[in-house]
């Protein structure tokens, strides 16, 4: 049944989407001289209100989750259905118990920010940590419980789990609670576009465990369950890898063209975005319903991670070719 809800919101996002960065825009990036001069670009796009307090190059992230929260909050407020709009929102949640929890058992703080894009307060998150649970969401107290589980088995000395072990714990979780909540609201798009991701991960770790030539078990622990290709599938091949590129007929020219001929871990995530960007033109056939505005957020967020591209090498002096090979389809 067409959802008459959403006919102005995807009026809306169509012509924003008019306002992303264009490959000239790019172009002018990469061939800026220094992060100075990227910034100064930037404050001439439709990124100046988010870049227009950031004066140094190197805080160039402040930039991006200004943009990415604007972008969040005006897609809220849009939205007929903030639920979609918030399950956005949720894998940066997931990220900051991540830094928590392995500042908390590795005893020392971990080098990274934490996100501004998420749906719960931080000090939430913090008193969760602590052992108040009250103002904390059940996904999280899900993650956090599995989490001190398995670090409570490792001092007692019947687990084999160390902190790096934290993030895959909590990702499995993230991934499993996005699939599940994408299947209650019988979205399609959103639940063939989370299936996708996770057998893209999964690709990527069968391919890294087989060329660091691991054991079955810990291709077994490391693997995310609720993809469209089963754990059993990657296990049964793990003998036999390369019979990997025929067998999954629905990746099959990624992974040719991300791994097989070079072996670049980088070219293959470059490759995996293309995939998905080549999934969200779906989006594009649908006039009445979330999925234009799902799909306006992820060319956002893939977006910015250019940014980011271009932001480090500038600040680490790398060439522009090397750039130029990183950049998804959209921008070739």
């Amino acid at each position: 049944m067409t959802d008459t809800r959403y006919a102005y919101a995807v009026a809306r996002v169509r012509a924003l989407e008019n306002y992303l960065l264009d490959r000239a825009a790019v172009e002018r990036l990469i061939s800026a001289e220094d992060g100075t001069r990227a910034l100064s670009i930037l404050r001439n796009t439709e990124y100046a209100e988010a870049f227009n307090t950031i004066e140094n190059s190197f805080d160039f992230e402040d930039g991006l989750s200004n943009e990415l929260h604007k972008t969040l909050s005006f897609l809220e407020v849009l939205s007929p259905e903030r639920h979609y709009i918030h399950l956005l929102r949720i894998p940066h949640d997931f990220y900051n118990l991540k830094i928590l929890l392995e500042t908390k058992y590795s005893g020392e703080p971990v080098d990274e920010p934490f996100s501004k894009l998420g749906l719960a307060p931080l000090e939430n998150l913090q008193l969760m940590i602590e052992g108040k649970w009250m103002n904390a969401p059940e996904y999280l107290k899900e993650a956090s419980r599995q989490v001190i589980m398995e670090m409570e088995r490792v001092e007692e000395g019947s687990g084999n789990g160390e902190v790096f072990q934290i993030s895959q714990i909590i990702d499995k979780i993230m991934w499993k609670y996005l699939t599940s909540e994408a299947k209650k609201s019988k979205n399609t798009f959103l639940i063939t576009y989370y299936q996708k991701q996770i057998d893209l991960i999964n690709i990527h770790t069968f391919i890294r465990l087989t060329h660091a030539q691991s054991e079955t078990d810990y291709l077994q622990q490391m693997l995310f369950d609720d993809g469209s290709i089963s754990k059993d599938f990657f296990l049964k091949l793990f003998s036999k890898s390369w019979d990997i590129f025929s067998e999954i007929k629905d990746y099959q020219d990624l992974v040719m063209d991300g791994w097989a001929e070079e072996r670049l871990f980088w070219k293959y995530e470059v490759v995996s975005d293309n995939h998905i960007l080549n999934y969200l033109k779906q989006a594009n056939l649908i006039f009445f319903g979330p999925e234009p505005l799902i799909r306006y957020y992820l060319l956002k967020e893939m977006e910015t991670n250019l940014l980011r591209i271009v932001f480090v090498a500038k600040l680490n002096h790398l060439s522009e070719d090397k750039i130029r090979m990183r950049l998804r389809a959209n921008y070739v």
